[in-house]
């Protein structure tokens, strides 16, 4: 089993998050100045300094969060699941953007008591339609037919046959943790569990969404197959 080198300190900087370049496959190839307000402040589309709505999402949160509906993997059919309880949790941050429903840079902001949103440029601006990665039912995002998210691992590792996940004080090599530290959030599986898009950790130079480690090694750091 070989794992991908770890990369220290990486940065968002021209990764397919930042959409100040012109090469930002998600944005169809095109400098959005609507989207980088002209500048090179990549932290802003999700990030603000002052007045932030919503400290629950992420830190100092300004981007719009989605109001979908989620048809999640507890709901579909699995020879597998174990019937834990899913919840989503701050996957609705990259659901936001990855649902489709809301623009790149529709952001809120607090003033006086009161969250208002704006879209910076006046003109909405959305992910490419093949990055998007719901597949959506009517008025419902389907995310039965991928990972579950929003999903307590001790309590699917309680639900599950003895050993199937492995304990969460393991190791992750390369990460310089365990699974509990590195890879859940608030003791669940998240979409940031696997997909590391400040690229603090991980191997891909180009995605831009740095999984900590490589191929059958990402899942087996979880799984005991």
């Amino acid at each position: 089993m070989c794992l991908m080198t770890s990369v220290s300190q990486a940065t968002i900087v021209g990764s397919a998050h930042d959409f100040s370049v012109s090469t930002n496959y998600w944005v169809n190839g095109t400098v959005n100045w609507d989207v980088a307000h002209g500048s090179t402040n990549v932290c802003g589309e999700c990030h603000t300094i002052h007045h932030a709505p919503d400290t629950t999402t992420g830190p100092l949160w300004i981007h719009t969060p989605t109001a979908q509906t989620f048809k999640t993997y507890d709901q579909g059919v699995s020879e597998t699941y174990s019937g834990t309880p899913i919840s989503l949790g701050t996957s609705k941050a990259c659901l936001s953007c990855h649902d489709g429903s809301v623009a790149i840079n529709s952001q809120d902001s607090l003033s006086g008591g009161v969250v208002s949103t704006a879209v910076s440029g006046t003109t909405p601006v959305f992910i490419k339609s093949s990055a998007v990665i719901v597949e959506v039912t009517g008025t419902v995002d389907d995310l039965t037919h991928m990972h579950p998210i929003g999903l307590n691992y001790a309590t699917a590792r309680s639900t599950l046959a003895v050993g199937e996940l492995n304990n969460p004080s393991t190791q992750v090599s390369g990460a310089g943790g365990s699974i509990s530290q590195v890879m859940l959030k608030s003791g669940n599986v998240e979409c940031s569990s696997c997909h590391d898009i400040h690229r603090t950790q991980g191997a891909s130079g180009t995605s831009g969404i740095m999984t900590i480690v490589g191929g059958q090694a990402l899942c087996l750091t979880c799984h005991n197959k």
